[in-house]
């Protein structure tokens, strides 16, 4: 018996139909194999929203009005911007989690150095960069990226993808992984065609308060790791708490604290995260101690939360911790996780600029005096770590700037290179 196979064609192409079928398959699996491509670090993105050279100029240009100085970052503005959400892996206590944070790309085809920007202390879930997309300092730096830079703004731990855990207040080694995680996802991000621009390798730091220590710490630990390749071009840390132990003991020694939240964050962070195994009542005084953990729910401000506790320390913590914390047994667990969680100098090889408001009451100005000498003990030169303090400044009003001249700066010293 005769079996006749008849294969019908394309009808333009006059390719097999089976062949086509095999073509069409063989494209939608590398499709597949792109979309479920492994990578170390970075798992999604989701573009959130486009800043145009015109909109970032709009933006700086309200600056100026009251910051002159502006006008040189005005004029350096060349590229559109996109703004992107991005989903990585990080690690926590040992185990595998899930952080996010934003990334800002030149629409540009070239190669451009990334700039990792830490916020300053926050509390709102909503206030995390890749959810506060209007946030005006988040859309002054996102802005900024048209000067030429990828911008990359971690969330922290506690916010964005991780807002199922409390923020773990001031403590290093969570920060650090949450930054240089998130640079290394960034890195993946850049190498999978979704953008143009692609990163050169160089790397610029900066940070206020809260991120002002997370930079150096952040810096430090980039440093030590001796399989990094990063060029690491400068770090630029603003009124920063680097001795932590040594900012409780001032905070102690006052009678009034204008920003009282800042000692229970730190308590019942560490305490809810497994750090410290204590009670907050072994911390602070009723009411205060049973209010604490609510008041820290992620749906109240800063503010907010202070509204709710009390401005005289003596009224806030308990007697113990104000008389004794300095040589008391009973809070030696509390120094140690201090100093554990502090940030000191070491013989850098980068370039670091401290910045302060000596009007700062929040954080004390010694603070950045004390890691700029300290770093000039370690043998840097005043070529490589500068301090710049202004008079008027307090911990609000120095943030703007202090931005304007770290980019200042910057974009100083990224034009040097590239002559």
């Amino acid at each position: 018996m005769k079996y006749i196979i008849s294969v019908k064609t394309g009808a333009k192409t006059g390719i097999p139909v089976y062949l086509l079928v095999f073509l069409f398959l063989l494209v939608l699996s590398c499709e597949q194999d792109k979309n479920n491509k492994q990578y170390e670090y970075y798992l999604s993105s989701q573009k959130l929203k486009s800043i145009s050279v015109e909109q970032a100029k709009s933006v700086l240009g309200l600056l100026k009005l009251t910051n002159p100085e502006a006008q040189d970052i005005i004029d350096k503005i060349l590229y559109n911007t996109d703004v992107y959400k991005i989903v990585y892996k990080t690690k926590f206590k040992g185990s595998e989690i899930k952080a996010s944070g934003i990334i800002c790309v030149p629409v540009a085809s070239g190669s451009f150095p990334l700039l990792s920007f830490q916020n300053g202390t926050n509390i709102l879930k909503s206030d995390a960069p890749s959810l506060s997309l209007f946030n005006p300092m988040y859309t002054l730096l996102q802005s900024m990226s048209g000067n030429g830079y990828i911008i990359l703004m971690p969330d922290y731990l506690g916010f964005g993808e991780s807002g199922q855990i409390l923020h773990p207040y001031y403590h290093r080694e969570s920060s650090d992984a949450s930054v240089i995680d998130l640079i290394n996802a960034s890195d993946e991000f850049l190498s999978d065609n979704e953008v143009s621009a692609t990163g050169n390798n160089k790397l610029f730091l900066m940070g206020y308060s809260q991120g002002g220590w997370a930079t150096l710490s952040a810096l430090e630990s980039l440093e030590s790791d001796p399989y990094e390749t990063k060029d690491i071009m400068a770090a630029s840390c603003g009124a920063g708490a680097y001795d932590v132990v040594e900012t409780a003991r001032y905070i102690l020694q006052l009678d009034m604290y204008p920003a009282p939240f800042y000692l229970p964050y730190f308590i019942e962070s560490h305490i809810r995260n497994g750090f410290l195994d204590e009670s907050l009542q072994k911390y602070f005084n009723e009411p205060y101690a049973s209010r604490i953990p609510e008041l820290f729910d992620g749906t109240k401000s800063g503010g907010a939360i202070n509204a709710e506790l009390n401005d005289s320390v003596s009224v806030l913590v308990t007697s113990g911790l104000w008389q004794n914390f300095d040589t008391g047994s009973d809070f030696l667990t509390l120094r140690e996780d201090l100093g554990i969680n502090s940030v000191a100098a070491w013989p850098s090889g980068k370039m670091l600029m401290f910045f302060h408001g000596e009007a700062d009451d929040n954080v004390p100005s010694f603070e950045s005096h004390n890691i700029y000498n300290a770093f000039r003990q370690q043998g840097l030169t005043a070529e490589q770590v500068q301090l710049v303090t202004v008079d008027s400044l307090n911990h609000d009003t120095g943030l703007i700037p202090w931005g304007l001249s770290t980019i200042k700066w910057f974009n100083e010293i990224k034009s040097s290179v590239s002559k």
